[in-house]
């Protein structure tokens, strides 16, 4: 097992701290002043400035969006960029914006599925809605660790914005109060979930998605779990592979992706 590094402490840490739970919003933040530049855009949701990275396929559409939301430490131009261009080439719109958990702190009590997290993968998906060449009917979430929480959260809180979502390295936390959305909240959830992780994970134990998936499955939401056993927490970057074909397969499955 690779020793524990700076970034996996602090991880453990978020975890462990207590942060607000997020509210389910009412409405959607206002979207102003929407700008494209290749693969940059920006615009000013709910008042406050808000950027981030597109990638986009060939061709002009409609096209299904996707947005994928990043882990502790990482970014929008890196997960972002780097999965945007492989899901790019399956035909997604790709949208990420950078989170309160862009870096590592001592105050992780907006990370996660935070009400400010929310808000901004809210507005990400508002952008990706107002593109001529995005079918809006068609928009999926996928997201990473932090941004596994984020992405249950999002689909607990704002199902009517996803056709389904897909996570790696994610799962709940055993009460409200934590960067992992609790219990009670993905009980909302209604949308088809993926749920991928490694048996090795120390970071986020596999058991943590198991119970996401006990309540899907108690709800009868369409849901599946698939476990490498001994990958660690690097499960996208270890079978990248493995899980674009299973993330792609789930997908299609669920319509967010034509044959």
């Amino acid at each position: 097992m690779p020793k524990a590094t700076t970034q996996t402490i602090v991880m453990i840490a978020a975890l462990a701290a207590p942060t607000a739970p997020a509210e389910p919003s009412a409405t959607v933040p206002p979207i102003v002043d929407i700008r494209i530049d290749g693969e940059n855009w920006s615009c000013v949701a709910d008042g406050k400035p808000l950027a981030g990275v597109l990638v986009k396929p060939a061709g002009n559409g409609p096209f299904p969006g996707l947005l994928i939301s990043h882990g502790l430490g990482g970014s929008a131009r890196g997960m972002g960029l780097s999965k945007g261009r492989e899901f790019a080439r399956m035909g997604f719109v790709c949208i990420a914006t950078d989170y309160t958990h862009v870096r590592p702190g001592p105050s992780p009590s907006e990370f996660g599925a935070s009400s400010e997290n929310v808000r901004r993968a809210t507005a990400c998906i508002e952008v990706l809605r107002s593109m001529p060449d995005v079918d809006r009917r068609r928009i999926a979430a996928y997201g990473h660790s932090m941004g596994a929480f984020l992405t249950i959260g999002l689909a607990a809180d704002r199902p009517d914005l996803l056709k389904a979502a897909a996570i790696t390295a994610g799962g709940l936390a055993p009460s409200e109060g934590y960067p992992a959305p609790a219990p009670s909240r993905a009980e909302r959830i209604r949308i088809p979930f993926l749920i991928l992780h490694g048996g090795a994970d120390t970071t986020v134990p596999p058991e943590r998605s198991a119970s996401l998936q006990l309540i899907l499955e108690r709800n009868k939401v369409p849901c599946e779990r698939r476990v490498w056993e001994g990958v660690g927490h690097a499960l996208p970057n270890e079978r990248s592979d493995e899980v674009l074909a299973a993330t792609r397969a789930w997908f299609l499955k669920h319509g967010v992706l034509k044959p």
